[in-house]
């Protein structure tokens, strides 16, 4: 599990690495940028992707993906203080040309609207996106980890989260990470 955290921070700094790398001069840092219209970095998770809300997916945008990605993925964990955060959500082999990730991903192996790319399960969960749902008083930090992958994984929809992030981990070209955060209030 410890793996998990130095994967996490490699996929980070190969943004300015490898995803840099062109062979010319010219830095291309940016080559790769992905946003997303209603996770604002360093901001709050919007109720409607807690369980909370409607527990759904939320969207992303990507431009510039660098050459020569085989594949978009994203993993999405919260911060737990501990040595592993628990994942929320994988998801992979998302086409390359792909520029709109959409809000509200269904809850199978296999999307069919984003060309049959893949999602994972928590262990002993359901598959797909696991909406965050800390107990009131209780701040959780959400990481969205977007990557350009060098390969289409050969990794089966609705393995655990944890084999899924391992693979994507190894395939990394680039990635972006929209961090935010969200605490339920407690009800009088």
């Amino acid at each position: 599990m410890r793996r998990r955290k130095l994967v996490t921070a490699l996929g980070t700094a190969l943004v300015g690495g490898v995803a840099g790398c062109t062979g010319s001069s010219e830095p291309t840092a940016d080559a790769f940028a992905v946003a997303s219209p209603e996770l604002d970095a360093g901001g709050s998770l919007p109720t409607r992707f807690t369980c909370y809300g409607a527990g759904v997916s939320p969207p992303f945008s990507v431009e510039r993906v660098p050459d020569p990605t085989a594949a978009l993925a994203v993993v999405a964990e919260y911060d737990s203080g501990g040595v592993t955060d628990p994942l929320f959500w994988t998801l992979w082999n998302v086409p390359p040309d792909t520029d709109r990730i959409p809000a509200g991903l269904s809850r199978s192996a296999s999307v069919a609207a984003l060309g049959g790319a893949r999602q994972g399960r928590r262990e002993g969960g359901d598959v797909g996106y696991e909406p965050p749902c800390p107990q009131p008083g209780q701040p959780y930090t959400n990481r969205f980890q977007v990557y350009a992958l060098g390969e289409r994984l050969d990794v089966e929809g609705g393995t655990d989260h944890d084999t899924a992030s391992e693979a994507i981990g190894n395939a990394v070209l680039a990635s972006r990470r929209i961090t935010v955060d969200f605490e339920r209030t407690p009800t009088p």
